[in-house]
């Protein structure tokens, strides 16, 4: 018969720890809400988290390149190698934690992303297959994120009219539009049509693709006003 979950569960590597470190991104939360940004809202301290969060899985998932940014398309559906597990594991258990927290804010765009990633993970780390393609999603995703809360951070400080909010929404955008509008689809396409991968993990593909489209269009509207703005303070500081 086939293994059920569980039983698949405890051959997982890292399956204890997870649990562990799911705990561990809720408790940072608490911390960071209850201790350093008291002053500001809750939403305020999970960005914060979001960011760290972002830091470390665009470190580990860069570490499971096998020949730097030329490795990302190698080896997909493939077999799991130890950087992938781990990078996967890690960031698994930080959706978790980012799921229960926008199913209760009643966030509905990032609840659909988040259960597109956490399918495609679950089934990677569950499977030990397609960690290629799933770690290169993630730091596709993760790449543009400390910005894009950064810019959220920002706002609720008061400083929407300054220099440094829209050089970081630029920045954003550039990297949101160059990674997954063009490096990105034709990661999903391959991994779409690699035979050996699971349909969970073609679907969240997929499903993180047709979303990223949809902010697509929204984050060139940024780009072209912020770009516009700053070219307009070039121009009076010129006149003047």
């Amino acid at each position: 018969p086939p293994p059920t979950v569980m039983a698949l569960l405890t051959r997982v590597k890292y399956a204890s720890e997870m649990t562990g470190w799911t705990v561990g991104w809720f408790l940072l939360f608490a911390v960071i809400r209850l201790g350093f940004f008291r002053k500001y809202s809750a939403d305020f301290s999970n960005r914060v988290v979001s960011i760290i969060h972002a830091v470390v899985a665009i470190y580990y998932s860069y570490l499971c390149f096998e020949n730097g940014f030329a490795g990302m398309f190698n080896n997909v559906g493939g077999p799991n190698t130890e950087p992938q597990q781990l990078c996967m594991a890690v960031s698994l258990s930080y959706f978790v934690y980012d799921l229960v927290y926008c199913s209760v804010s009643g966030e509905l765009e990032s609840v659909l992303h988040h259960f597109f990633t956490i399918g495609g993970l679950a089934s990677g780390v569950l499977h030990g297959k397609s960690g290629a393609e799933l770690c290169a999603c993630l730091f596709l995703m993760e790449v543009s994120n400390p910005s894009l809360h950064l810019r959220t951070l920002l706002l609720e400080m008061g400083l929407k009219n300054t220099t440094l909010f829209s050089l970081n929404n630029l920045t954003f955008a550039s990297v949101f539009l160059a990674c997954r509008i063009v490096v990105g689809p034709p990661l999903v396409w391959k991994t779409i049509a690699c035979p050996t991968n699971d349909l969970i993990v073609k679907l969240g593909g997929f499903g993180i693709l047709a979303v990223s489209i949809m902010w697509g269009w929204r984050i060139v509207a940024m780009f072209v006003k912020e770009a516009k703005k700053l070219l307009g303070a070039g121009e009076t500081k010129k006149n003047k």
